[in-house]
């Protein structure tokens, strides 16, 4: 039997990803459904009128999350790159979200230690998710 944690991280992994995605489609949609019963209406407006360039970057971002927790899952070393590079988008994401977007991110969030805490609990938990299927590659677990 392969190790309990490479399942457990491989799940932790796939609900991240759809997580991601449900929110990805519910936003897009502009569905109030779920967690999105939060969201102020300020903030619904704001998320549906970030530049195109910025929805295309968020789209990759859930697209790459999912695939490469179906491909850890599945070990297939793909998921390394594809981790990677979900990493790399939630940090153009953010970066765009906090530096350079009018308001920003944090202004339309209501700003707070809470808001900076949850953006800095999922660039780890993206950046982790990167690392761990890293070190399944080079163990051969990852195939």
């Amino acid at each position: 039997m392969r190790r309990l944690h490479f399942y457990v991280m491989g799940l932790i992994s796939l609900a991240y990803g759809v997580l991601a995605l449900v929110e990805y489609v519910l936003i897009s949609y502009r569905l109030r459904l779920a967690w999105l019963d939060m969201y102020s209406l300020e903030q619904l407006d704001w998320l549906a009128s970030l530049p195109t360039w910025v929805q295309a970057v968020w789209g990759a971002h859930v697209v790459l999350a999912l695939v490469g927790a179906l491909c850890l899952l599945a070990h297939v070393r793909a998921s390394v790159w594809m981790l990677a590079f979900a990493f790399i988008t939630l940090v153009v994401i953010l970066g765009w979200g906090i530096f350079a977007a009018q308001p920003t991110l944090i202004a339309i969030a209501g700003g707070g230690g809470t808001v900076w805490l949850a953006m800095a609990l999922v660039l780890l938990l993206s950046f982790l998710l990167y690392l761990y299927a890293r070190q399944e590659k080079r163990t051969g677990e990852v195939l």
